[in-house]
């Protein structure tokens, strides 16, 4: 008998408003995912249940599903809709979410990015961290600030800055991003800030990239940078190590 059949008309009822709350509530923040990440949220060893599971909600009109061709293939994505965002937010504490998924609003690249992005915080839940908010829902920062992919707290309590890094930008780019996140730590938003790579060597050559940084400018004046000082809460990881960032 299957791990995930409940014989109890009752129980499997029960289950099924479980799933679905799982669902909406991943997909209140995300916006939208693949059924492979979902399948993780929802804790489903069988890809026809996920599958199931989906299509359920989906027929409620809380879901909607768009296919699109990317140079890897073809990849089907799962999004929450305006109806579906109305019963995903708790009534009591938290206020309704305008944004929902649309298709024609996403590239490539946003693709491959944002899911690295879920994988990353279910690797870290997973490890017991907790208060995972993706970048575009911090509203305590201000338009002009840096905004990571994502702030959670760790395993030790420390609120930690997490950027998904798949591709390098400019010297003169991580020069800015580091000014930034040494005045966020100097006021005490965040205690730490990784960049997490796909791979240890593109983490290796990144750290090293931000370590050739001998002086920053800030305000229009060229400040030291004090490598015992400054780089104590700055990290770098892979796919791999994450999320023992340390």
């Amino acid at each position: 008998m299957s791990a995930n059949f409940i014989s109890s008309p009752d129980q499997r009822r029960i289950r099924s408003v479980e799933k679905e709350v799982l669902v909406m509530r991943f997909l209140r923040q995300h916006i939208w995912s693949t059924q492979e990440i979902l399948q993780l949220v929802l804790g489903l060893s069988s890809r026809q249940a996920t599958h199931k599971t989906l299509t359920k909600i989906e027929e409620k009109g809380y879901l909607r599903r768009h296919t699109y061709q990317t140079l890897g293939g073809k990849i089907t994505i799962w999004g929450i809709t305006s109806q579906g965002q109305t019963i995903a937010f708790n009534v009591e504490n938290e206020s309704l979410i305008s944004t929902y998924f649309e298709p024609n609003r996403i590239s490539e690249q946003t693709i491959h990015h944002q899911l690295d992005i879920q994988k990353l915080r279910l690797k870290a839940e997973i490890a017991g961290w907790i208060n995972w908010i993706d970048g575009d829902r911090l509203g305590a920062f201000d338009k002009n600030q840096k905004r990571p992919d994502a702030i959670a707290l760790d395993c030790r309590s420390k609120r930690v800055a997490i950027e998904c890094e798949r591709t390098f930008k400019s010297l003169k780019r991580y020069e800015q991003i580091l000014v930034e996140y040494l005045k966020l730590i100097k006021i005490g938003q965040i205690d730490n800030v990784v960049w997490v790579c796909p791979t240890l060597e593109m983490a290796a050559r990144l750290r090293k990239i931000f370590r050739s940084f001998t002086s920053v400018r800030v305000n229009g004046q060229q400040v030291l940078i004090e490598p015992e000082r400054h780089h104590t809460n700055i990290y770098f990881c892979s796919y791999e190590q994450w999320p023992n960032y340390e």
